[in-house]
Parts: C-alpha cells; sequence; structure tokens
C-alpha cells in the first residue's frame, strides 16, 4: 500500500471480511485515487460510507429533494424529519461559507469510484433524523428548549455571526454528526453521550452484518475507529458465545415521551368520563350547555388563532369546525388548517431552505412556507388557551 494512502487513510484490518478505513469527513481532501488502490487490493464485496440516505439525499439529490412538496411530509406525519434534514443541511452550508470546508462532499463522490468497480454501496450510518429524534425525545423540556435555541441559530437566525457560532465547535471534529451531539452535550451530556455510543453500536453492527455477504470496507470518521473496533470485538464474542448477535432494529426506533402519552389518552379519557356523568347523573340542560360550552371556546379560540396568524377563510372555518373534536386527543385543528392553507400556497422543501438564509423579519414572514406554519401553530396554541378556559366551567357543571 502506498505512502499516499497511509498519510489520508487510516486503515485498519479487523478480521478478513472487515476492513475499517479512517478518514476526515469534514475536511478531508479528494480521496478517490487512495479508494480505487484500496479497492484493487482488498477486492471487497461493499464499501461502506458512515453516512445515512437522509443525508446523502440532501447532498447528491439535493435538487430533486429542494423541489419536493411539502404538503405530503405534512400530512404523513414527516414534517419534523424534514427539519432534522434540513438543521444538517444547514450546517453544512455554514461550514461551508464561514470556514470555508466542504463536509461530506468528497465521501459522496467516492461511490462513483465504488461504482467504477462494480462494488455494492451501504450506508452505514444510522438515520440522522432517527438520531437527533430519539437525542432530543429524550431531553427534559428546558433541554429542549435550549436545543431549538441551537437550532434555531444554525437556521434560522437574521445574524451571520449566529450562525458562524453555531458551528465554531463543529469544524474542529471529523464528522459532521459527532459535532453536533458534542455541541449538544452542552445542553444534556447524558443523553448526548448515550446518542455517540447507539450510533457506534449502530455502525459496528451493520458493518458486521454486511460483511456476512462479503468484505466490506467500512470508511468512517477515524475518529470512530477505536470504538467500533471495541464494539466489533463485542460482537465477535457475543456470535461466538450466543451463536448471532442481537439486532440493531430497536435503535432505528424513535419513543415517545410519556408525558406526551399521558397527555393524549388521559385528556380523551377524562371527557369521555365527563360526557358519562353528565349523561346518568345530570339533567339533558347541563349536556347541552356543556356542548354548547365546548363548541364555542375551543372552536372559537382556534379560528381566532387561525385568523391571528393571517390564514384564509378557509383555514379560519377549518379551524372552527374542527377543534371542538380534535382536540379530545390533543392532536389540534392546527394540523389540518395548516395543512389547508398550505394546500392554498404549495409550499416546498426550497421555501423552507429559503428561511435559513433570511436577513430580515419581513423577508421571514414573507416566505411562502411562514403562513401555513404560522396558522397551524397559533390555532394549536389557541385551542390549548381554549382548554383551559373552558375546563373550569366543565367541571362546575359536575356540581
Amino acid at each position: 500500500m502506498s505512502q499516499l494512502v497511509l498519510d489520508l487513510m487510516r486503515v485498519e484490518e479487523f478480521e478478513e471480511n472487515i476492513v475499517l478505513i479512517g478518514v476526515d469527513y469534514i475536511g478531508g481532501e479528494n480521496l478517490q485515487p487512495e479508494l480505487a488502490e484500496l479497492i484493487d487490493e482488498y477486492r471487497p464485496a461493499s464499501v461502506g460510507l458512515a453516512l445515512c440516505e437522509k443525508r446523502f439525499e440532501t447532498m447528491e439529490k439535493k435538487e430533486e429533494w429542494l423541489d419536493q412538496s411539502l404538503l405530503s411530509s405534512y400530512k404523513g406525519g414527516e414534517f419534523s424529519t424534514i427539519m432534522y434534514q434540513l438543521f444538517v443541511d444547514s450546517v453544512r452550508e455554514n461550514l461551508k461559507k464561514f470556514k470555508r470546508l466542504e463536509p461530506e462532499t468528497h465521501i459522496v463522490e467516492l461511490m462513483d469510484v465504488a461504482d467504477y468497480f462494480d462494488t455494492d454501496i451501504e450506508f452505514i450510518d444510522r438515520d440522522i433524523t432517527v438520531t437527533l429524534k430519539r437525542t432530543v425525545g429524550e431531553m427534559s423540556f428546558i433541554e429542549t428548549f435550549k436545543t431549538a435555541w441551537y437550532f434555531k441559530s444554525a437556521m434560522l437566525s437574521f445574524s451571520d455571526k449566529k450562525k458562524e457560532e453555531s458551528v465554531e465547535e463543529i469544524k474542529e471534529y471529523d464528522d459532521i454528526v459527532e459535532g453536533v451531539l458534542s455541541t449538544l452535550q452542552r445542553f444534556s451530556p447524558a443523553i448526548a453521550k448515550k446518542a455517540r455510543k447507539e450510533r457506534v453500536e449502530y455502525m459496528a453492527k451493520k458493518t458486521y452484518e454486511r460483511s456476512k455477504e462479503g468484505k466490506i470496507l467500512a470508511i468512517i470518521p477515524e475518529s470512530k475507529i477505536e470504538v467500533v473496533l471495541e464494539e466489533l470485538k463485542g460482537l465477535k464474542s457475543e456470535e461466538k458465545d450466543d451463536g448471532g448477535v442481537s439486532s440493531y432494529i430497536h435503535l432505528e426506533k424513535v419513543g415517545e415521551k410519556i408525558y406526551s402519552k399521558i397527555l393524549k389518552y388521559g385528556t380523551s379519557l377524562f371527557f369521555i368520563l365527563l360526557a358519562i356523568y353528565l349523561f346518568f347523573f345530570s339533567d339533558v340542560l347541563n349536556i347541552w350547555r356543556a356542548w354548547i360550552y365546548w363548541f364555542i371556546s375551543i372552536g372559537g379560540m382556534a379560528s381566532l388563532g387561525a385568523l391571528i396568524g393571517k390564514g384564509h377563510i378557509l383555514s379560519i372555518l377549518t379551524s372552527f369546525v374542527l377543534a371542538p373534536f380534535m382536540s379530545l386527543t390533543l392532536h389540534g385543528p392546527g394540523y389540518v388548517a395548516g395543512y389547508v392553507e398550505a394546500r392554498i400556497r404549495n409550499p416546498k422543501i426550497k421555501d423552507l431552505q429559503n428561511l435559513t438564509r433570511v436577513k430580515s423579519i419581513n423577508e421571514f414572514l414573507s416566505n411562502n412556507l411562514i403562513r401555513p406554519v404560522m396558522v397551524g401553530i397559533f390555532s394549536n396554541i389557541f385551542t390549548l388557551i381554549g382548554l383551559f378556559v373552558i375546563l373550569p366551567l366543565l367541571i362546575s357543571l359536575i356540581g
């Protein structure tokens, strides 16, 4: 193996079918000649990249990604996934603009080399949106707020200084995900540490699983070489003792916070029990009075929120009609009202990306995406306010 390869890559052979190659994922140089030499030497069945399809999509298929309508993502409950993708893309753009770095671009280019040798490509990193969702999902309310503020600084700040500061620490690492998790460690050290451990476990298990089908060259951040090697040793020992290794499927799941479940089901249960009580132990007048209070309070507040968000008349009416029913499960009418507004305006992912480049509040508010979002947010917030307003009145009917 040439000295050039040793200069740009750290090569560690774990066993016959697994070769780890450590590189810089953020500030590295063109690695195509070196990978070609390694493939020629090792003749692997596959090349593993410490990327996920979401990160690949935002780079290699960026124009197609940006031109997608947000409606399908919104309707499918994947809006948060898009936001996390956009956050990582913003980090990448900030590193490029302020630090003159081209993170991960040279890694994506390695796919051309693999294609030339007719070698399979395997994404061995966990979906970045899953990593961030699991990390943020385990944080306390205060930690989540601090993290959201950091995301805002990286994505939606009007100040270039704030955006530059958001990647100041990340540029010191050889991996975007590690840099982001290290930044989040300021807000929640234990959870960030757990996220790192899970990511290493996932990377090692994907590599180990793929090695059963043939030799794999796993190209990972150099800083991860030692920990991935240790994880691979553990997997090999586990396979020897148990006849196999545990799956990584559990690492791909995103749980729901316990208080979210309590709010979702507890609220529904309360109002169902209240309705049963009024039916059996109260008069008909109380039942009608409770329903009128409920409909006017919740529907009125929801439509007021949509109005404040400068929604279309159809969005306002949608909030008024749906709020009394949807709020029973705490899935506010804002989701539907925002969707109606979005159908009228038809925003795309590129409208979302443009938000990361705004310089003033007027530019921000004129974005084609903001109106549906504001309609949805205000409708939901005012629905919650309506719940707290009507609750004492409903309780008084029990007496």
